[in-house]
């Protein structure tokens, strides 16, 4: 290997180190613009090669994150029928300790005997059903930090909804993509720093720049999807129940949009709002259907009173006063409008040459020249150490530190 592909391998890990979120492939262009694009982009691949990254792909947008060195972790695999069972351990074994269980009966001795760190389950099986195992799990003490993707071809439109309010971590439909599952196991067992939550780890506006930028030029249309009725959902359900709608949309969206062969990207504005981005169109076709299949689940919970009053509630409002729905609405955004108020406030902000300088000139003071700047303040207790290179600084009044 050349000497400038060691150090930009080098550089990359460094940079996804730091980056707890994880980076998209242009982010990363973009960071290393020294270097030609498709240099970054085969030491990208030689990375994952070495298991030492792996990404996750939305679209045709692939996110990258760095994967720590672990003693090694186990996977349990439940899946009654044993051609899929030995497909999902040809997936995902390279690196793992994997068994399998083939009924929901042996799966359960196996959770407590096995401890596995990840569990791959199907719903149909015989003996307790993927569900109630999935339930177990996540109910006990000793196995509820355990990992669940589920892989069935059960109705993924209402099975999903009840795996991930039964703590499933994610939901795979079949016939499902093995690299897809291997990676989803890489980074939920092995990314770097916090925890990995797909259903909701979706990038915000400022991490989508580049491509809002690039879809602006190309007359795209940008789409907003509200989950409407969800503070009246939160006000009688509580704000669990109305964290689970919100993943279920995060969910149906990421799929629709993996199965489109449209040029999309998904951001999600936090709450209860995302933007779809579509240069070919195909958006308002996979969001139709997106909102088919939510308001197929909404109407399912009402039919088996799963939630109680749950949509009669709703229906009438708390005080019965007034109908309000739980419903998943869209409406394109218009773009002139947008496109002013894009380039004349939100880019500025997110790209402030003076944001740029101030955050520069930090780096130039000396520890002396920052600990004066907050002893000049009256009765503020200062303590500020350098760790490993990295500045600490924590301050309170009367010895309370923040």
């Amino acid at each position: 290997m050349r000497m400038e592909e060691a150090q930009l391998e080098q550089d990359i890990i460094a940079l996804l180190s730091a980056k707890d979120g994880g980076l998209e492939t242009n982010e990363l262009i973009k960071e290393f613009s020294n270097y030609e694009k498709d240099d970054v982009k085969g030491a990208l691949v030689r990375l994952k090669s070495d298991s030492r990254i792996d990404s996750r792909s939305l679209g045709k947008v692939d996110y990258w994150y760095l994967l720590t060195p672990s003693k090694q972790k186990k996977v349990l695999i439940v899946e009654d029928d044993k051609d899929i069972n030995n497909l999902i351990r040809l997936s995902i074994s390279d690196g793992y300790e994997v068994e399998s269980a083939f009924d929901g009966g042996e799966a359960l001795k196996k959770i407590h005997t096995f401890k596995p760190d990840l569990v791959v389950l199907d719903l149909m099986l015989p003996g307790p059903n993927g569900l109630e195992i999935c339930e177990k799990i996540k109910s006990s003490p000793d196995t509820k930090n355990t990992t669940v993707i589920i892989v069935s071809a059960a109705d993924a439109a209402v099975n999903r909804f009840f795996g991930i309010k039964n703590g499933a971590d994610y939901y795979i439909k079949k016939p499902f993509e093995p690299m897809e599952l291997k990676a989803l196991t890489n980074i939920f067992l092995k990314k770097h720093g916090s925890l990995f939550d797909p259903l909701v780890d979706l990038p915000d506006i400022r991490r989508l720049l580049d491509n809002i930028k690039s879809y602006i030029k190309e007359d795209a249309e940008f789409i907003k999807v509200d989950l409407e009725g969800l503070e009246e959902y939160r006000d009688v359900y509580g704000d669990k129940d109305a964290r689970l709608m919100v993943r279920l949309v995060s969910q149906m969206l990421q799929d629709k949009i993996n199965e489109s062969e449209g040029d999309l990207f998904l951001s999600y504005l936090g709450e209860s709002s995302f933007v779809v981005a579509a240069k070919s169109g195909a958006a308002s076709k996979l969001l139709s259907e997106t909102e088919a299949e939510f308001r197929r689940v909404t109407q399912f919970i009402k039919q088996k009173h799963m939630h109680g009053d749950l949509m009669e509630k709703l229906e009438r409002g708390k005080t019965g006063a007034q109908s309000m729905p739980l419903k998943l609405v869209y409406f394109t955004i218009n773009m002139e409008a947008f496109k002013k108020q894009f380039e004349s406030k939100i880019l500025p902000d997110l790209t402030s040459e003076a944001q740029q300088a101030n955050l520069a000139a930090v780096k130039n003071y000396s520890l002396d020249q920052i600990r004066n700047c907050f002893e000049s303040v009256k009765d503020v207790d200062v303590s500020i150490k350098e760790m490993s290179g990295n500045l600490r600084i924590t301050a309170g009044r009367e010895g309370k530190r923040r």
